[in-house]
């Protein structure tokens, strides 16, 4: 496998066109899962720094990006396509990291594929308490995006899912996150139809249930993913290694991509120094 390989779409079936990326040609292999509706772009700044010295692939899942796809799905299917891909690319192992959604899929696959993960990182991930998230900043996003309000929708972003602050505190970062997520900029680009059935593997199924070693992340300002969730997964997962980061909400990975890199890598040191 080499660096920087980008294939337009990995053929699943006939009704799922698995579009990926691989960046880097490292001996560590990274799959990085991304969040609900989210593109693989929205690792771009850890995957090029994670790249440098490791393998990284990504993907789009079957409701976000370039991905084609139909009908509904689940966070199993979602895993075996990974899994796919992986076979496709000759990849046995691989450290799995996942981001809010994405750290579900992450969980899944450790379930299903435990002999191809060397270690699980979990960003942001929710699952057994709810979201703390005020009901009046996501009815506000919801109309202005549909009123194509961008400035009114950018505060709603901020107060619904980022660390207080973010916008001011790191303007270039928060305005690439409102590119990535700008409602009006997704729509022509999102072929997918596909849509999530949420009754098929619950969290029950896979929450803390990982026997590998773990490295949770979490914001200590995440209204999703929420500080309670993440002490409940690392107290079931043996020996998982818990970090706050502080002024990062449920957008970690955007709003504290350099603390969140220092982490991986120190992770990905550490599973060498078990094996070696």
């Amino acid at each position: 496998m080499s660096g920087a390989e980008v294939s337009p779409t990995l053929a699943l079936s006939s009704s799922v066109d698995l579009n990926w990326r691989v960046d880097g040609n490292g001996p560590v292999v990274w799959l990085l899962l991304n969040g609900a509706g989210l593109p693989l772009e929205f690792w771009d700044g850890i995957a090029s720094a994670l790249s440098a010295q490791h393998t990284v692939v990504r993907m789009d899942q079957r409701n976000a990006g370039k991905t084609r796809a139909s009908g509904s799905f689940s966070l199993t299917d979602v895993a075996a396509d990974a899994a796919a891909l992986l076979d496709h690319l000759k990849v046995e192992r691989v450290i799995v990291a996942g981001h809010a959604w994405g750290g579900r899929v992450a969980q899944v696959f450790a379930r299903d594929h435990p002999h191809r993960v060397a270690g699980l990182v979990i960003c942001g991930t929710g699952g057994q308490f709810p979201a703390t998230t005020s009901a009046a900043a996501l009815t506000s996003l919801r109309e202005a995006g549909r009123s194509s309000d961008r400035t009114r929708w950018e505060a709603a972003l901020e107060e619904a899912w980022c660390a207080s602050g973010f916008s001011a505190r790191d303007p270039q970062a928060f305005q690439a996150l409102s590119a990535l997520m700008w409602p009006q900029a997704q729509a022509p680009a999102r072929p997918s139809r596909a849509k999530w059935d949420s009754q098929v593997a619950p969290s029950a199924s896979y929450w803390g249930c990982a026997r590998v070693p773990a490295c949770l992340i979490y914001g200590t300002e995440d209204s999703q993913g929420t500080p309670r969730n993440a002490e409940d997964l690392a107290s079931r997962i043996p020996g998982a290694r818990l970090h706050f980061i502080e002024q990062a909400g449920h957008f970690i990975i955007r709003e504290q991509a350099a603390a969140v890199i220092a982490l991986m890598q120190d992770f990905a040191r550490s599973l060498a120094e078990e094996t070696s």
